[in-house]
């Protein structure tokens, strides 16, 4: 009998180290998502003008939320790790759960986004051309346009009707009036400090880029970014929960 409780008694040991050393790692994949996830709000909004696609923003803000909660959880577990008491890792176990599949479900969503905007983003570049107004330097679709063109140098859109990026926008109805010959582009398509030349064929010392690629490869890492570190900290919570279960059912 004594060396049965012995045993027992060192089982639970390692199934209370191996939940501290879970609910540290819990601790820094909360912290890291929450991270990626202000990080995203915060300096990525800019695009979600052009995109039309609130699932981009509302995936960061979830991510970002659960980050928190994971992080307080985490604190919350390794105190339940240090007590065995049957009610705290009941607690543990069930927010956890919940909390796990709150990321699953985000990062599958982070990654069907990328899919969406594949199918949709193109459009929405070439209706926001023809709605961006330089006289309305506040207005969501020119705001976005010169934040877009000038983080990531670029101008404009390649489509079947043109032959360079910058000259869709020719297709403006401020920039180009009816029977203007004049090429015209947005001051953000120009490169900083150097001037940007503007005549009757051609455009100097503006960028090349074309936006929809760049905005579309922006997203798309960013996007994966986030559902690869949901996926990781799901993985942890994997462990947590059959640790936390396991020291559930060893207690008497």
């Amino acid at each position: 009998m004594g060396s049965q409780g012995g045993m027992c008694g060192f089982s639970r040991v390692l199934l209370k180290r191996c939940l501290r050393l879970s609910n540290i790692l819990i601790f820094l994949g909360g912290l890291t998502l929450l991270g990626v996830g202000i990080w995203t709000i915060q300096d990525k909004s800019f695009s979600t003008e052009l995109i039309r696609n609130s699932l981009y923003l509302n995936t960061a803000r979830v991510m970002t939320a659960v980050g928190c909660l994971t992080a307080l959880l985490a604190v919350f577990g390794f105190y339940s790790a240090q007590k065995e008491v049957k009610v705290l890792h009941l607690t543990y176990f069930v927010f956890i759960s919940v909390l796990l599949l709150i990321l699953a479900i985000g990062a599958v969503l982070a990654y069907v986004f990328r899919e969406q905007v594949e199918l949709t983003l193109e459009a929405e570049m070439i209706f926001d051309v023809r709605h961006y107004d330089p006289d309305q330097p506040d207005s969501p679709v020119t705001w976005a346009w010169h934040t877009t063109q000038s983080k990531l140098e670029c101008c404009g859109l390649m489509t079947s009707q043109v032959n360079q990026s910058w000259e869709i926008w020719r297709y403006n109805p401020i920039l180009h009036p009816q029977g203007e010959a004049i090429w015209s582009v947005p001051h953000s398509c120009c490169i900083p400090e150097v001037p940007c030349g503007i005549y009757s064929d051609n455009i100097t010392n503006i960028y090349t880029k074309d936006c929809y690629v760049e905005v579309k490869e922006f997203v798309s890492q960013h996007s994966a970014l986030l559902g690869a570190v949901a996926v990781s900290i799901v993985g942890i919570q994997v462990l947590g929960i059959i640790s936390s279960l396991a020291l559930f059912y060893s207690i008497v």
